[in-house]
């Protein structure tokens, strides 16, 4: 066996070895939920389940158990409420309800509502083709990003985000975005670059949930890319595309939160209201917004199977992948910010 091949199994169990650490770390941190039927989605009757993990040992040595989704998004939207400005007051129970409601409407037709449902990226056929070409250079990538000018920015973003920067000062030009990132970095920040939403971050409740919500999409991306013994690459590509989705629906649904509360004059919702609102529809929202963006049929069917949160034992190996490497993005989140302050923001 050659030294090459013997470097390469290496790196290969280094990476397997790196990600199974993480997952013990992030299962000790966001503890799946044992036992009980999940919430059913606001405004419906109770009808899919398994949103705790399969039951087993705490410390089973492979990552079978996952957190539950709504436990990441209880630190998320519990961070983003300690952090944001100070919301003037709720409205009484009435109202708040009354918001909820409109929500849980506009979100059970969202393709019925253009301003929230973002058109399917140009590109999108293009740069999937260039990303997956195992020969397409890392110029022929940023040539494909550079007929948008928009996007251009969007990847010159994700470059000075958490998730990608590099030393040496913040990039500000495509060129050096390319020369920093190389081939392989562009393939990882080119389809983020692409589904980037805007989000006006003005210190609000939705805006800091928002951001928030993304940056964990980057992260949670990110480690759907890492290299894995027996994954493909088409595979860890397609597994970073069904999570950026994922991410954008969440995204859509704080934005129907945003209108549905602002428009009722309920003030904000608490923050298990909106726990319960993404865990229900982001998943959802994501299926419905991507609906003829002509994604593959295993992104598809792997997106299905999130909707339908089936339990961690049910899933294909890319849903799998990617519900993993939300609870690795949130472990790493919770390492870097530490936890949610208990009860911010509750109302």
């Amino acid at each position: 066996m050659s030294w090459v091949v013997i470097l390469a199994v290496a790196v290969a169990l280094a990476s397997g070895g790196w990600l199974l650490a993480r997952m013990r770390r992030g299962r000790a941190r966001l503890a799946p939920v044992a036992g009980g039927a999940p919430a059913s989605a606001p405004g419906e009757a109770a009808a899919v389940d398994g949103e705790g993990a399969p039951a087993g040992a705490a410390d089973d040595p492979g990552p079978a158990m996952l957190p539950a989704e709504r436990a990441i998004l209880e630190q998320l939207c519990g961070r983003a409420a300690a952090s944001a400005r100070p919301a003037p007051p709720g409205g009484d129970g009435d109202l708040q309800a009354a918001a909820e409601a409109a929500a849980v409407e506009t979100l059970a037709g969202i393709r019925a509502h253009p301003r929230y449902v973002p058109r399917r990226p140009q590109l999108l056929p293009q740069l999937t083709r260039a990303i997956n070409d195992p020969g397409a250079s890392a110029q022929s990538i940023a040539a494909i990003l550079a007929q948008d000018p928009a996007l251009a920015g969007n990847l010159l973003r994700v470059a000075n985000s958490a998730m990608y920067a590099r030393r040496g000062g913040p990039v500000e030009h495509l060129e050096r975005a390319v020369a920093l990132l190389g081939t392989d970095g562009l393939r990882r920040t080119a389809m983020a670059a692409l589904l980037q939403p805007v989000i006006a971050d003005d210190g609000s409740l939705f805006a800091r949930c928002a951001t928030l919500l993304w940056r964990h999409t980057l992260q949670s991306a990110g480690f759907a890319l890492q290299p894995a013994p027996g994954v493909a690459r088409d595979d860890l590509h397609s597994a970073q595309l069904l999570a950026l989705v994922c991410g954008l629906g969440a995204v859509v649904v704080v934005q129907v939160m945003r209108d549905s509360w602002g428009k009722g004059g309920a003030g904000v919702p608490g923050v298990d209201t909106m726990v319960s609102l993404l865990d229900a529809w982001s998943v959802r929202c994501a299926r419905a917004i991507s609906a003829d963006w002509g994604l593959s049929e295993r992104v598809r069917q792997a997106m299905d199977q999130l909707a339908d949160d089936l339990p961690d034992d049910a899933l294909g190996p890319l849903a799998r992948r990617v519900r993993m490497g939300r609870a690795l993005a949130a472990g790493q989140m919770l390492d870097t910010d530490g936890p949610a302050p208990g009860g911010a923001g509750q109302a």
